[in-house]
């Protein structure tokens, strides 16, 4: 008799184990974790969520909530690089990163399904006659 799957946690599990783990890292002061955790939590519950549950993270963890509200996130996470203008380009031209193009097409896989059902495609001989 087949084994049955154990069952997947509830929402509300899952809800309390994200809870957890938000907690872990306001008091391990881990700011990348926190936004790591904070990211999956605005996904799975919303953006109106995030004031109930730091609500619920400051009388639980009150030294890591203090933490990260006097955090200079600025330093923590650094604003992406812009790509400087093109001071040279005419603005009609549009400038296209070359590739190498490789000297000859890559071998098709010597898979042996591959290779079994390539016999039972017509030869060249008779795709020039049709």
């Amino acid at each position: 008799m087949a084994a049955r799957p154990s069952a997947s946690p509830s929402p509300q599990a899952r809800r309390q184990a994200q809870q957890l783990a938000l907690q872990a890292a306001l008091s391990a002061q881990d700011s990348h974790r926190l936004d790591q955790l904070l990211g999956q939590w605005v996904h799975r519950h919303g953006v109106s969520s995030v004031e109930r549950l730091w609500s619920e993270l400051a009388s639980a963890e009150p030294e890591g909530y203090a933490w990260w509200q006097g955090l200079d996130r600025s330093t923590v996470q650094p604003e992406p690089l812009q790509p400087e203008p093109l001071r040279q380009a005419k603005p009609s031209l549009r400038i296209e990163p070359q590739l190498p193009r490789p000297a000859r097409p890559a071998p098709a896989p010597s898979h042996p399904a591959l290779l079994q059902l390539r016999t039972w495609l017509p030869d060249q001989e008779e795709r020039r006659a049709a």
